[in-house]
């Protein structure tokens, strides 16, 4: 870790208040504090420069609903259950559509807003709604959860962000702690920046894809079925320019974001709350352009899926650029050591605060996607029965899955193949590597599956048509 000269606001005499703001589809490689060139994000990189900046943090899953419940709780998607839809296998090769659900939190799990609530906080969450929403147990242990449609959070739609119903709650409880999580679909695709970010990175595309946010969303009334397909449609693949035209949107969208960033930041400094309050900056996964064949995220779990933001502004705390790999669901045991919370005896996260300071070696960290799981036993227990996982120690990446009933292992060495394109799997040179990291990884599932065992298992909540369409839309459900 290389120590940085600024330090963060004193440290508080009471109960810090603790802000989390995720940013939806957020690539760490798209913020000028990782590294991008464009000017896409003054804001974070300014708070950065004050923050304690994880470096090579990654996401426990490549999609929104499993990777916020993992940093809520600490536990892994195969232990949580969470995803943004699961799919029931009828049987060996084949699929139940009809059993497209959501599963439902167990309410024995502890959460990052239940222990903070009975420690004393008050609890509150304005998220934009579509995966995260209170029907799955997103809002379980917040007092205030709206994840209404006009809470003007999502800012992936017409409206655009407007956090005041966020900020109005966060000044009516400026005199005593609170935890608020705020929450923002920008830049989840499609990729329709407002104006001037619209063209801000590329002023002379003149192709198909639609740039004009106001005339997109002024079409007659649509489903969003029918929009997300407006806007992807016209995008050819085996376009370079059109390719350039998408990243350079996103670019657009990640600076709208970063003025939503600002809007947040700055209300916490006119209410005087700067020196009261941990504020924590992340995404839950990031965004693919074609560099394993696909756009956006399909639950993919290569770097560009899972190499996120991870930035915390502690008063008290040196600000620092962490060079560790550590995994953004060890938040939860982070913010509880913070504020001298004991944190829930089972968890699969580990506080970070170890690495405040100097120091510690990289973390290993394993990221899922459930794509199916078997129907529940006698019992009620559920196994997951199509899967993928990715392992990352130090050097190596190692991917396991049995997605389709066939199963399938790759090897990266990080070190010369940073960005995961050469599979050495079959190279008789790693098979003692490869043979090391399948023992690791089925370890890893064998204590899920005993921690999981711990819960009798959360009900699902049976999806309605729309939803089903829309996650259809979104690449969730085939």
């Amino acid at each position: 870790m290389l120590a940085g000269v600024a330090c963060g606001p004193s440290e508080p005499a009471g109960k810090p208040n603790v802000l989390l703001i995720s940013i939806d589809t957020l690539r760490a490689d798209a913020l000028g504090a990782y590294g991008e060139s464009r000017a896409t994000s003054p804001t974070f990189d300014a708070f950065a420069r004050d923050a304690i900046v994880f470096e090579r943090a990654l996401s426990p899953a490549g999609v929104t609903a499993p990777a916020h419940m993992s940093i809520l709780t600490g536990l892994s998607p195969t232990v949580h259950r969470i995803s943004n839809a699961n799919r029931f296998l009828d049987e060996v090769g084949g699929v139940d559509t009809t059993r497209i659900a959501r599963f439902r939190l167990d309410e024995r799990v502890p959460t990052l807003a239940s222990v903070l609530r009975a420690a004393g906080w008050s609890t509150g969450a304005f998220v934009g709604g579509g995966n995260l929403n209170g029907e799955t147990g997103f809002g379980q242990g917040f007092d205030t959860f709206d994840f209404s449609a006009d809470n003007g959070m999502n800012g992936n739609r017409e409206q655009l962000f407007d956090p005041t119903r966020a900020l109005a709650w966060i000044e009516s409880r400026r005199d005593a702690p609170f935890f608020a999580f705020l929450h923002t679909y920008v830049p989840h695709a499609p990729y329709l920046p407002p104006p001037p970010w619209d063209r801000a990175f590329d002023s002379d595309y003149t192709g198909a894809i639609p740039i004009d946010r106001a005339a997109f969303f002024a079409e007659p009334a649509q489903s969003y079925s029918e929009r997300y397909k407006r806007y992807w449609g016209p995008v050819d693949r085996d376009s370079s320019r059109d390719l350039e035209h998408l990243r350079a949107a996103y670019a657009g969208d990640v600076r709208h974001a970063d003025d939503a960033l600002k809007t947040m930041l700055d209300a916490l400094a006119r209410l005087g709350l700067e020196d009261d309050t941990i504020v924590i900056v992340l995404s839950d996964h990031g965004e693919e352009f074609l560099e394993h064949g696909h756009f956006e995220h399909p639950g993919d779990l290569y770097v560009e899926h899972v190499h996120v933001p991870l930035a915390l502004r502690v008063p008290g705390k040196r600000a620092a650029r962490v060079a560790a790999q550590v995994g953004t669901q060890d938040l939860l045991p982070t913010v509880l050591e913070l504020v001298g919370v004991p944190a829930p005896a089972v968890l699969q996260g580990r506080s970070l605060v170890e690495l405040f300071s100097g120091g510690g070696a990289d973390r290993p960290v394993i990221s899922e996607t459930v794509y199916a799981w078997a129907p529940p036993g006698p019992n009620g227990e559920l196994e997951p029965v199509d899967v993928l996982f990715t392992l990352r120690t130090d050097s190596w990446t190692y991917l396991w899955t049995n997605r389709g009933a066939k199963e399938r292992e790759e090897l990266f060495d990080r070190r010369a193949d940073p960005r995961e394109t050469r599979d050495l799997h079959a190279e008789p040179a790693h098979a003692d590597v490869l043979a090391k990291l399948r023992d690791a990884l089925a370890r890893h599932r064998e204590a899920s599956r005993r921690i999981s065992a711990a819960y009798n298992g959360p009900a699902s909540v049976e999806l309605d048509r729309a939803t089903v369409d829309e996650l259809r839309a979104l690449g969730y459900v085939k």
